[in-house]
């Protein structure tokens, strides 16, 4: 038997190298484990995703002196924009599954042969949304209830994001591969860039200055996709130029085998995405029937808290490749230890930041919105998200160890569970029994507490340690 996270490569008739992937077992010689610094994986992330929130923060601010209903198409664009997006982010979680075993079984060739694989089906998938979305804009962002003028504005709004939408997938991939090699920092900096220019046009574009025509909401989502332009080639220009950790090589990078691998840990993790999107959706259609005002409350009140969140989802990709790097060296046990100190320290992060956010609820939202009862509306949801935000720390952290490990199906499973007994279940009978709004954004506290039961059963089992040769 080959050493973990080592394996022969057969040569096909035409002289190419079938797939090399780490299949770690227990009984095997390890390879030296990586050595991973915990906060360098997730500070930069977390700092990145921290400027992402602050610049869609800013969109809204930008946007607001507009009136509610501009927000509020902005928000139904940008949610819409994201669901549809499931695609891209399955394949980039087995990007960086794949990746960080290769990586922590010291194979670039086959780290780089994921990257491009990567990046043709994201290119694919890409195109697909482009003429898809042509059609079907209008009647997505319509599920909101948006009408008239700011239906249309948000359909297109959506329909220039798309436009762009072949560079966000490229910056996707590029960014998860770099992460799970174990460079967090690159993907923050190149980013930053991006938000920078995102701002600047946003404000620009929106009410114009000089020979810039005053565009109106649309300007921001033009703003949006120039930037990620402008991310995508300076990322596309470093990587062919040798000056990323990830090296281009020239090899062929499709088999059969590859491709299933990415698939099987794809699917599952679009699912998940499927499920995670469809129920922010239909959360989001039950608030707007409360009218624009608990509608629009809710979507400043996730981007305000998603300052406190993407601290979790640092953690998330930090675990995901501190697990999938021990696990391609062989050193399940190390990959465990690793889960259980990031959880410590992220819970206590979260928790006190979410103290934080909940306390000064008012005072952070009237700085976004002046209308009283939106702002009512917002406070109330602002508490009771910063309430589950530990449990938070305990999705995203054991749900990265298990992604790490390649183990995508867990995470579905506890998704749709959470999902159809928490917020499915609670507020179609809120809703039905006339309770107020404010009931509706409690139901967010029981689908939490029911995901973070389950993470922690199925993570002290120890299955996800072989979820990947399996």
């Amino acid at each position: 038997m080959p050493a973990a996270g080592v394996s022969s490569a057969p040569i096909t008739p035409g002289g190419v190298p079938l797939i090399a992937l780490p299949v770690p077992s227990m009984a095997a010689s390890p390879v030296s484990a990586p050595r991973l610094s915990l906060f360098r994986l997730a500070g930069p992330t977390i700092v990145g995703n921290l400027l992402l929130s602050l610049v869609h923060l800013a969109a809204i601010k930008i946007v607001a002196a507009l009136g509610a209903e501009a927000v509020a198409a902005v928000i139904a664009a940008d949610r819409i924009y994201m669901a549809i997006q499931l695609i891209i982010f399955s394949i980039t979680a087995g990007t960086t599954t794949m990746v960080a075993y290769a990586w922590g079984a010291q194979n670039p060739a086959e780290a780089d042969r994921v990257v491009k694989l990567s990046a043709a089906l994201c290119l694919g998938a890409s195109l697909l949304l482009w003429v898809a979305i042509q059609w079907l804009a209008t009647p997505m962002v319509a599920i909101f209830g948006l009408q008239g003028d700011i239906l249309t504005e948000a359909a297109n709004y959506l329909k220039v994001l798309i436009y762009f939408n072949v560079f966000f997938s490229f910056l996707a991939v590029i960014s998860a591969a770099l992460r799970a090699a174990g460079d967090a920092i690159t993907p923050v900096w190149v980013a930053a860039i991006g938000n920078v220019i995102n701002i600047v046009l946003a404000y620009l574009f929106v009410y114009g200055a000089g020979p810039v025509p005053a565009m109106g909401i649309i300007g921001a989502a033009y703003a949006a996709g120039l930037s990620y332009a402008v991310v995508g080639a300076i990322f596309y220009w470093l990587w062919m130029r040798n000056r990323l950790l990830l090296k281009p090589q020239k090899q062929a990078f499709f088999d059969r085998d590859r491709m299933r691998r990415l698939v099987r840990i794809a699917v599952p993790a679009g699912l998940e995405q499927s499920i995670f999107n469809f129920s922010i959706i239909a959360f989001m259609w039950v608030v707007s029937l409360y009218g624009t005002e608990a509608f629009t409350a809710y979507g400043i009140g996730v981007n305000i808290l998603s300052v406190s969140i993407v601290i979790g989802i640092g953690f998330s990709i930090a675990t995901a490749t501190m697990a999938g790097q021990n696990l391609g060296a062989g050193r399940p046990d190390l990959a465990e230890q690793a889960a259980w100190r990031n959880l410590k320290v992220s819970f206590g992060i979260m928790a006190g930041l979410g103290l934080l956010i909940g306390v000064n609820a008012r005072l952070i939202g009237s700085f976004f919105i002046s209308d009283p009862i939106v702002l009512d509306y917002l406070v109330a949801l602002v508490v009771m998200v910063a309430i589950v935000q530990p449990m938070m720390s305990i999705e995203f952290t054991l749900g990265g160890a298990l992604r790490g490990a390649g183990d995508t199906r867990s995470p579905a499973r506890i998704m749709f569970t959470g999902f159809a007994f928490g917020r499915l279940a609670l507020t179609g009978v809120f809703y039905w029994l006339e309770m107020s709004v404010y009931w509706v954004y409690a139901a967010l506290i029981a689908d939490y507490i029911i995901k973070c039961a389950m993470y922690l059963v199925i993570f002290r089992r120890g299955a996800w340690k072989s979820a990947y040769g399996g």
